[in-house]
C-alpha cells in the first residue's frame, strides 16, 4: 500500500513536469522563428545594400582609362633569366563625374591624395577606381611615389614611380651578337572590358635620353592597347608599351672576332711551311689556344637550348682549326712513308680550299640565321 501511495503521489507531479516542456519548446519555437524572421530581413536590406553599392561602382558604359609608360632607367638586362629592370613612371587618367566637386565650396580647384586616402575615399563613397597589375613584373614592385590628382570637373590622373623587374619572355638570341631585342611593360586591368577599357595618352609614352645601360641601343618605342583573358577569367584590357633595342658590336668586334680571326689565320699560314713536323707543333698550339679562348667567352655567352650565330661561328671555327691538325698529321705521316710528292700535292689545294671553305659557311650561318630583322 505504501508502494502505491508513492505511485500515486508521484503521478501528478509527472504531467506537470511534461505540460512545462511542452510550452517551454513552444516559446523556444515561437522565439527561433522570430529571430529567423528578423535574421532573413536583415539580410535582406543588406543584399539591397550590396546591389545598391554595385549599382554606384558600375558605369552604364565601360570608363574609358587612358595609360602612359615613361621609362627613365633600364637598371639591368639578364640574357641568361631573360628579364630587365626598370625606374618608370606610370599614368592613368580618367574621366568619373562622381568625383566632381564645387570650387567655391571645397576652396581649391584640385584635390591631392595619397594612394590609401584615394582608396579610402572611394571606398566610403562607393565610387569606382580603375584597379591594375603589371602583367610581366617579377617579385615587388617599388613605387617611390604616388599620388592622385582630381579637378573639380571630376577628371583623376594617377601618379606612380616605381622601379621593378620585368619579365621579357620575347627574347630571341637566334642572332646573337647581331640580335634586337623586344622589351615590354604590359599593364593588364583588374576589371574586364565591361567595366573599363584601356587607351594610350598620347606624348606620355617613351624613353628617356640616359637609360644607364651601355650594352644596348633603345629605339622603335610603341603603344598598343588589346584584349587578354585576365585574372577574373574575363576579357580584360591590356596596354602594353614596347621598344626594340639592339646591341653595341665594338666589344664583340674586339674581344671575340678579331682574336677568332687571327687563330684561325694562323692555322691557315701553317700550310705555307714546307716541314709537316713544325706545321703540327703550331697547329696543335693553336688548337689549345682556341679552347682556352672559348671557355674565357663561354661566361659571356646566354646559356640556351638552341642554336646561335656566335655558337655557329664558334663551332666552325673549331672544327677547321682541329681539321688543320689533323691534315698536317696526314702529312706528316704520308712524308715519313714516302709519299711526300703526294702530300706536297695535295697541300697545294688545301692551302685555298680552307679560306674558301670557311668563308663559304660564314656567309651561309649569316644568311640562315641573321638576314631578318627584328620588328615589334
Amino acid at each position: 500500500m505504501a508502494y502505491a501511495r508513492r505511485e500515486n503521489n508521484q503521478q501528478p507531479v509527472h504531467m506537470h513536469s511534461t505540460g512545462d516542456l511542452k510550452r517551454t519548446l513552444l516559446l523556444l519555437f515561437g522565439l527561433v522563428c522570430a529571430l529567423a524572421g528578423f535574421n532573413m530581413s536583415a539580410f535582406a536590406q543588406a543584399e539591397q545594400r550590396f546591389h545598391d553599392a554595385l549599382r554606384t561602382v558600375t558605369p552604364q558604359q565601360p570608363f574609358t582609362v587612358a595609360v602612359g609608360v615613361w621609362v627613365d632607367q633600364i637598371t639591368h638586362i639578364d640574357q641568361k633569366a631573360e628579364n630587365f629592370g626598370v625606374v618608370a613612371n606610370l599614368r592613368l587618367e580618367w574621366e568619373d563625374p562622381e568625383l566632381a566637386f564645387d570650387v567655391k565650396q571645397s576652396g581649391q580647384d584640385v584635390k591631392v591624395y595619397s594612394r590609401d586616402a584615394f582608396a579610402r575615399f572611394v571606398d566610403e563613397n562607393g565610387l569606382f577606381a580603375p584597379g591594375f597589375v603589371i602583367h610581366n613584373q617579377q617579385g615587388r614592385r617599388f613605387a617611390q611615389e604616388v599620388e592622385v590628382v582630381v579637378f573639380a570637373g571630376g577628371n583623376a590622373v594617377y601618379y606612380e614611380r616605381f622601379s621593378a623587374t620585368l619579365q621579357a619572355p620575347d627574347f630571341d638570341f637566334v642572332q646573337y651578337p647581331f640580335d634586337s631585342q623586344k622589351f615590354f611593360v604590359h599593364v593588364d586591368a583588374l576589371h574586364p572590358t565591361g567595366f573599363l577599357k584601356f587607351a594610350p595618352v598620347d606624348g606620355v609614352s617613351g624613353l628617356g635620353d640616359r637609360l644607364g645601360e651601355e650594352e644596348w641601343i633603345f629605339n622603335d618605342s610603341i603603344t598598343e592597347v588589346s584584349e587578354v583573358k585576365g585574372i577574373s577569367g574575363k576579357p580584360t584590357s591590356r596596354f602594353s608599351f614596347g621598344f626594340i633595342a639592339h646591341r653595341h658590336l665594338n666589344y664583340y668586334v674586339l674581344r671575340i672576332f678579331v682574336p677568332l680571326i687571327i687563330i684561325v689565320l694562323v692555322s691557315w699560314l701553317t700550310f705555307f711551311l714546307q716541314d709537316f713536323s713544325k706545321r703540327v707543333d703550331i697547329a696543335s698550339g693553336n688548337l689549345l689556344i682556341f679552347v682556352a679562348f672559348n671557355f674565357t667567352i663561354s661566361n659571356d655567352l646566354p646559356r640556351l637550348g638552341y642554336l646561335t650565330f656566335m655558337d655557329a661561328i664558334l663551332v666552325a671555327f673549331f672544327v677547321f682549326t682541329g681539321m688543320v691538325v689533323v691534315a698536317n698529321v696526314i702529312f706528316r705521316r704520308m712524308e715519313i712513308t714516302g709519299r711526300e710528292a703526294l702530300a706536297r700535292r695535295i697541300d697545294n689545294y688545301t692551302i685555298w680550299i680552307y679560306p674558301f671553305t670557311l668563308a663559304v659557311l660564314v656567309i651561309l650561318c649569316w644568311y640562315w640565321l641573321v638576314r631578318e630583322s627584328v620588328h615589334l
